[in-house]
Parts: C-alpha cells; sequence; structure tokens
C-alpha cells in the first residue's frame, strides 16, 4: 500500500495522469462538435426505378443513368439508413467537388458519443463497382486516430465483396453532381 502512495504523490505522474485527462476531454469535446443538418429520407426517383428493376430481375441486360446532385445523395442515403436504427451513421454530409473526389462524412455514434466524421476520397469503377480511395479522414477538426481509420477501412471492405446485381459502367464526379451508368445483370 505504501508503494501506491507513493506511485501518487509522485509529481511526475500526476503531471502526466492530469495530461492525458485534459487529452480525452478534448478529444471528446472536438470530436462532439458539429450541427450537420439532417436531409430529409427521400428515395431519388431514378434510384428507385433501378432498385426497383433489381429487385424484380425485369430489365437484365438493359442499361440505366442516374444523375444526382449533392441533396439527393444525403437524401437518398438518408432513406437508405434511416429504417436502421443499429447503425451507427447518421446525419450524411456529401459535396462532389469534381475530377471524381468526393468530400463526404455525418455522424458517427460509438459507445453513447457523437462524432463528426469527415473524409475525403477519389472514387473511381474497379470491376464494374465504385471504390473510393480515402485520401485523408477527420473527427472533428482533428487527424482520425488509427482504430477509427480502420474501422472505415473494415467497413469499405465489406461493401467491396459484396455482389451486386447492377454493373457500373461509368462514374462521373462533377462540381455538384454525380453521374452513374450501368447495366442490369
Amino acid at each position: 500500500m505504501k508503494k501506491f502512495k507513493h506511485l501518487f504523490t509522485h509529481k511526475n505522474l500526476l503531471i502526466a495522469l492530469a495530461l492525458l485527462l485534459a487529452n480525452g476531454f478534448a478529444w471528446l469535446t472536438v470530436a462532439g462538435k458539429g450541427n450537420l443538418v439532417a436531409a430529409e429520407p427521400i428515395l431519388h426517383p431514378d434510384v428507385a426505378l433501378v432498385r426497383q428493376h433489381w429487385q424484380a430481375r425485369d430489365a437484365v441486360g438493359e442499361t440505366f443513368s442516374v444523375r444526382v446532385n449533392e441533396q439527393e445523395t444525403m437524401q437518398t442515403i438518408t432513406w437508405f439508413i434511416a429504417p436502421r436504427p443499429n447503425l451507427p451513421f447518421s446525419h450524411p454530409q456529401i459535396q462532389f467537388l469534381g475530377n471524381n473526389e468526393v468530400v463526404g462524412g455525418g455522424l458517427v455514434h460509438v459507445m453513447g458519443l457523437q462524432m463528426h466524421v469527415q473524409g475525403r476520397a477519389t472514387v473511381a469503377v474497379v470491376n464494374n463497382k465504385p471504390i473510393a480511395t480515402i485520401h485523408e479522414l477527420q473527427v472533428g477538426n482533428a487527424q482520425a486516430p488509427a482504430p477509427v481509420v480502420a474501422l472505415v477501412a473494415q467497413a469499405q471492405g465489406i461493401y467491396d465483396q459484396l455482389s451486386l446485381p447492377i454493373e457500373i459502367t461509368r462514374l462521373e464526379i462533377l462540381e455538384g453532381e454525380a453521374i452513374i451508368e450501368g447495366i442490369y445483370r
């Protein structure tokens, strides 16, 4: 017991503990900030049509084309995640920069905390699927710690393994909008 008492009276240990607590508090304060506006859960009509055909399997071999702006994309993402209350993500935010570059993010809910997460990526069609290459990932205004980056990579890896009933033949991200073309399998 005397050894432990001596440890807690040691000046350097107390300073280190204070710094750790202050650092943790700062991370929680920065990560929780963000006044993101939630988009209405509205499924874009062209996305609804693609979804309807892929579920019915009545358009195999036919082509499709969808053009969406940033607001329509956020509404469509919100529509897809709204019925999934266990999904730890809300308030999707999208900005199409052009040259196939996207800034996206939202609120991630982990262990009762809400963290504003934002990233910048380029998107390309690989094996008839859109694949994002993440260039930056931030939590709040700070660079994301390795565990957060690992979670995003894990989620992306699951998506990359999905077999979709469509093939994407063209994906072009312009400033403010995206064009997606493909064929039903």
